[in-house]
């Protein structure tokens, strides 16, 4: 497995203004892992022939990040600069991602797509990371993804499957996905719970079989409860080898959690109720293909009344993956 946060520690002054390793593990590209001397800045750069098209790299930059591209004689560097090294462990992620997408390219157009499609994705992953740490609802959505992640685990499924399914890491539609299952997650320590859907299409059944919403209710305890912090713990020692605690980690990293910052995740929630939903075609609910045009975005609340007669029972999750 190539380590990109390794090859940056390992590089060595060499009088040059750029310092930069060729990553040989793809012999068909030219990618390297490179620093500036001067600034002390982390990039990663990747050569192509002059003739090959590059989209406008202006509308890929985002906070943080710079992306350019450099012509040097019948080369073209596409740069990516990483501004601001105090997020050198999540731009490590993000170069580890491109890394891994161009790994098997054949061709420097498809690296040059794929590359760009990685950029596309981490800039939304960069827009929503919080790096001060995690907001309240954002502790609530993660303890919320990582019991049903256990609840997982307790009926045989394996770490390398479950992890590959928890999708919500990812920033997409559902917070599960097994084969064309999908899995939306809530937590609430509110005294009346209520369902609170953040758009249109996190109940969105389009390319699934079967959709199922699962609703955690809590109360906030002293103690002899659940906290994030707990339940991280809990599921890394469920761990088999390395690298799926290495994977593990990576997604807590791509959500904003980072074990620097455990002293703000001390709140303990006992769960007193757990709600799980079939989302039929005439549950209450709003997909995208009802709003008109130009309206997105559409975020509303259910009551659990309203939904009662779509109660189903934990288990037939696992009747349906």
């Amino acid at each position: 497995m190539i380590n990109v946060s390794k090859i940056w520690d390992n590089l060595k002054p060499v009088g040059d203004i750029i310092i930069k390793r060729r990553i040989e593990e793809i012999p068909q590209l030219q990618c390297y892992v490179a620093t500036n001397s001067i600034t002390g800045q982390y990039l990663y750069i990747m050569s192509i022939s002059n003739h090959i098209l590059i989209p406008e790299l202006n509308k890929y930059r985002f906070k943080s990040v710079e992306i350019f591209e450099n012509k040097i004689g019948s080369q073209t560097d596409i740069n990516i600069y990483l501004l601001d090294n105090d997020l050198k462990d999540i731009f490590s992620l993000f170069i580890q991602n491109i890394v891994e997408e161009v790994y098997t390219c054949t061709t420097e157009n498809e690296a040059v797509s794929k590359t760009l499609n990685v950029v596309s994705k981490w800039k939304k992953l960069f827009d929503k990371i919080t790096f001060n740490g995690l907001t309240r609802e954002q502790q609530y959505g993660l303890i919320g993804e990582l019991m049903f992640f256990n609840y997982l685990l307790t009926n045989n499924i394996s770490f390398e499957n479950v992890l590959s399914a928890w999708t919500g890491a990812e920033f997409k539609s559902k917070d599960f996905t097994l084969g064309v299952v999908g899995i939306e997650i809530k937590f609430t320590s509110a005294k009346q719970p209520v369902i609170r859907i953040s758009n249109e299409l996190q109940l969105d059944d389009t390319n699934l079989s079967d959709l199922f919403l699962v609703l955690y209710s809590a109360t906030e305890v002293k103690d002899n409860g659940i906290s994030l912090n707990s339940i991280i713990e809990q599921t890394r020692q469920r761990v088999n080898t390395e690298d799926e605690l290495d994977a593990f980690n990576n997604k807590l990293q791509q959500i904003g959690y980072y074990d620097n910052d455990r002293l703000y995740y001390e709140g303990v929630y006992s769960i007193s109720e757990t709600f799980v939903f079939f989302i039929g075609q005439d549950f209450p609910k709003i997909i995208k293909k009802q709003l008109a045009l130009g309206i997105y975005d559409a975020s509303y609340s259910i009551e659990i009344s309203a939904a009662k007669n779509y109660l189903v029972d934990l288990k037939k999750i696992l009747d349906r993956i």
